[in-house]
């Protein structure tokens, strides 16, 4: 009798089992699916020391209509910076640098900024303050769509002879430190960046299918092909003509990542030390912890401290990793499509496999105590004014101005933004984000701190221009950068100042912001004059173009 009722007891724990694998798998299925001739995903779980679920989806390419399968192989963008950190570990643990040293003792020609000399360390953890080399393509007549090799995009960082703040003040992400850190890599190594990688990491971890891409020639095997989606319609968007180092441009597959997790976790290559050092939160100068480490980032989730990187890129892929260590969980998807809903996508798939919150959260997510402030005192904040960045997504012009009995942010053409609501001390809550000002001086200012740890955005009060016909004659000209060898033409067609570039093949309208200042889309462009006040030149971010005199 108890024989029997102990095999029946098996029996049922096995059903039960088998119906709640089911049910998961299911649910997994709903949240990935799609049609087999529409781009898709490739998912994976690794549980302890194994790959507990790996799932794919739809068409890696859909010309021939390829089914993605266990061997495809993925653009993982930023995910890639991790294999940069390591190998610059490996580096220094062989002796053959400290991240310590400045970076210009293995970078030939990069400047000696003002500001300071970032450290490897520095450009490793992305408080370097080296400006973000993305915006820069347009002064060099490039788009993403061109030929960019390692040469131009490190020739395009080494003139932005400014740095965006004190190295270790702030943390800004930018694609630009970790451009370098290849170069430092090669100078260090004796090797190209792509031997150093394979033969130091990919090899030891035998991760057979995982390839840096190095030519828009290059045949890889089982890649996927990457896609935007408009209209009810996909098209190709990879970019095989990317092929500069550090920061991206490595395809992989989640077998693969999962021979990577184990590295991390087993010090496979190198040594402990080394996956420490990555997986430790940086400081700022002021002490400050970050939520970025070495090539990685820090999340908590359901009150689980993760660790891992997110990698998105125009050519049309999306990935993401994250271990959290305490449940020795880590989740990995990618996809060869771009939008909107991966991250939710992504923890809608952790919620799976973490069903309780661990409820230990500390965080004060409540905002400050607002404030009412009288008329008089609020129009003082009243004014126009621009961020002058160097980035070219961060470039906005504002009103602030008084309705009612509030205080509004509009755009230039007076759309409604949001509220500024007063905290107190000159500081206001903009959607949730502070800006405080500074009344005193010749002109008014305001800082927007759009993160914690980052540079906030300093906006500056400006009397809105429109130049006359006259005034755009005397603007006309053709502006040469000698050292990137890169011409743009201001010309008047009809009644409209012109840009050309690409060697005239290409035009944006200028549009007037002030006296000295006009705007293209996303980029503001300053006149520079001589001591008669005759156009000598213009400034677009810091790069200044001269004016020819012929």
């Amino acid at each position: 009798m108890m024989k029997h009722l102990f095999a029946t007891l098996i029996l049922v724990s096995t059903l039960i089992q088998t119906s709640n694998s089911q049910s998961l798998s299911s649910k997994i299925d709903k949240l990935y699916h799609v049609e087999q001739d529409e781009p898709g995903y490739s998912v994976a779980v690794y549980k302890d020391d194994q790959i507990v679920m790996e799932k794919q989806y739809g068409s890696a390419n859909l010309d021939y209509n390829v089914a993605i399968t266990q061997e495809t192989v993925f653009d993982v963008g930023s995910i890639a910076k991790q294999f940069t950190a390591a190998a610059i570990l490996l580096l220094e643990e062989a002796g053959k640098l400290s991240i310590k040293e400045p970076a210009y003792a293995y970078l030939e020609n990069l400047p000696r900024y003002e500001k300071g000399d970032p450290t490897i360390e520095q450009l490793l953890n992305h408080t370097s303050g080296i400006q973000e080399i993305d915006p820069y393509l347009f002064l060099l007549d490039l788009d993403w769509y061109d030929l960019l090799t390692q040469s131009q995009m490190v020739h395009a960082i080494l003139e932005t002879k400014q740095l965006n703040f004190i190295p270790g003040e702030f943390f800004q992400y930018t694609n630009a430190n970790y451009i370098l850190l290849a170069n430092v890599i090669e100078k260090a190594s004796g090797q190209s960046f792509e031997s150093f990688l394979m033969s130091q990491i990919f090899q030891p971890l035998k991760m057979e299918n995982t390839v840096k891409k190095n030519s828009s020639f290059d045949t890889i095997k089982n890649r996927a092909v990457g896609y935007i989606e408009s209209g009810g319609v996909y098209y190709k968007t990879d970019l095989k003509s990317s092929i500069f180092n550090g920061d991206g441009q490595i395809l992989t597959s989640p077998r693969d990542m999962f021979k990577w997790h184990q590295g991390i976790k087993y010090s496979t290559v190198g040594s402990n030390e080394i996956w420490k050092k990555m997986h430790t939160r940086a400081k700022l100068n002021n002490g400050i912890e970050i939520d970025y480490g070495l090539g990685v980032e820090f999340e908590t989730y359901r009150g689980y401290e993760a660790m891992g990187f997110d990698g998105m890129t125009l050519g049309g892929f999306v990935s993401k990793y994250l271990y959290f260590p305490e449940l020795d969980l880590a989740i990995f998807t990618t996809q060869n499509t771009f939008d909107d809903k991966f991250e939710s996508q992504f923890f809608q798939l952790v919620d799976l496999y973490i069903e309780e919150d661990k409820g230990n959260d500390t965080t004060d997510h409540s905002d400050p105590v607002k404030r009412t402030l009288a008329k008089e005192e609020l129009i003082k904040y009243e004014g126009t004014y621009l961020f002058l960045g160097n980035e070219r997504e961060k470039q906005k012009a504002n009103k602030i101005k008084l309705k009612g009995k509030k205080l509004m942010a509009l755009t230039l053409e007076g759309e409604q933004i949001a509220e500024l609501s007063p905290i107190g001390d000159h500081k206001f809550l903009l959607n949730k984000k502070v800006v405080s000002f500074n009344l005193e001086g010749e002109v008014k200012t305001y800082k927007y701190y759009d993160e914690a740890f980052e540079q906030p955005w300093l906006f500056s009060e400006f009397k809105p221009y429109q130049h006359s016909r006259l005034e755009l004659e005397e603007l006309q000209g053709i502006f040469i950068n000698k050292k990137l060898q890169v011409i743009k033409e201001m010309k008047l067609v009809g009644e409209n100042l012109m840009l050309y570039y690409r060697r005239g093949a290409w035009r944006s309208e200028v549009r007037s912001l002030s006296k000295e200042l006009v705007e293209i889309s996303n980029y503001i462009i300053k006149y520079i004059r001589d001591a008669e006040g005759r156009v000598k030149g213009i400034k677009i971010m810091d790069l200044y173009f001269e004016k020819s005199q012929n």
